[in-house]
């Protein structure tokens, strides 16, 4: 392993987000790339030229807690690409599916940030949480999803604020409909077609991402708004 690259840990790092994020900063970093499947894990990281899997399930019960990967000390970048999604009426959702929402569109970020903490301080390093849109808009339907939203969007924002003097900075992307598995499965729900072509590439947003990199050091981007181009709710 090429000790000397910076590292970035990608969470959710087989999704098309986070896959795309991963090819575009493979030639420059140290790779930890994390999530629930490990054999998809595994071939990822076997394609890349420096990178290591970390198996992890962000709705895994709270008290078998996160353990971290001794290596990782020092960790330059750490990007939030997981989620999941319940369409349901407030009516209808049962409390069970609201507590599988939020554990990992929230609490899994946040016990996985937390325990990744030093780390961050260490490297002075990043943290890039890929949001969504739905703070914006229209929650009807998908109460639970906007909801732990909403929440993760006040996470961010306070990390933002605590770690600053730390040397951490925290940046939010709230991208609209983007053309993954995830949104194939939304849309299914919706009763609607998958269009990705009126959607959001997976590597557009990772092109947000890159953005926010490549500021240059005295340039903090807080927040990063990505739309399709053809855009209706």
């Amino acid at each position: 392993m090429a000790g000397h690259r910076p590292v970035a840990v990608i969470i959710g790092a087989t999704g098309g987000i986070g896959r795309a994020v991963a090819d575009g900063l493979a030639d420059r970093y140290t790779l930890w790339l994390a999530g629930r499947d490990e054999a998809a894990l595994k071939t990822m990281a076997a394609a890349m030229p420096d990178a290591c899997h970390w198996t992890i399930d962000l709705a895994a019960p709270e008290d078998t807690g996160v353990v971290v990967p001794g290596e990782l000390t020092s960790v330059d970048l750490l990007v939030h690409c997981a989620g999941v999604f319940e369409r349901d009426t407030i009516h209808d959702m049962p409390e069970r599916k609201w507590r599988e929402v939020f554990a990992v569109n929230l609490f899994g970020v946040v016990e996985v940030t937390r325990n990744l903490l030093p780390g961050l301080r260490a490297a002075q390093g990043r943290v890039i949480v890929v949001n969504s849109t739905v703070v914006t808009g229209a929650p009807a339907g998908r109460a639970a999803y906007a909801a732990s939203k909403q929440a993760l969007r006040v996470f961010a924002e306070a990390l933002h604020t605590e770690e600053l003097g730390n040397g951490v900075r925290v940046t939010s992307i709230y991208p609209g409909r983007v053309a993954t598995g995830m949104q194939r499965a939304v849309r299914r729900t919706e009763g609607g077609p998958f269009q990705p072509d009126r959607y959001l590439a997976p590597e557009s947003v990772a092109s947000a991402v890159f953005s926010v990199l490549s500021a240059p050091p005295d340039a903090h981007l807080t927040e990063f708004v990505l739309q399709p181009v053809w855009h209706r709710e």
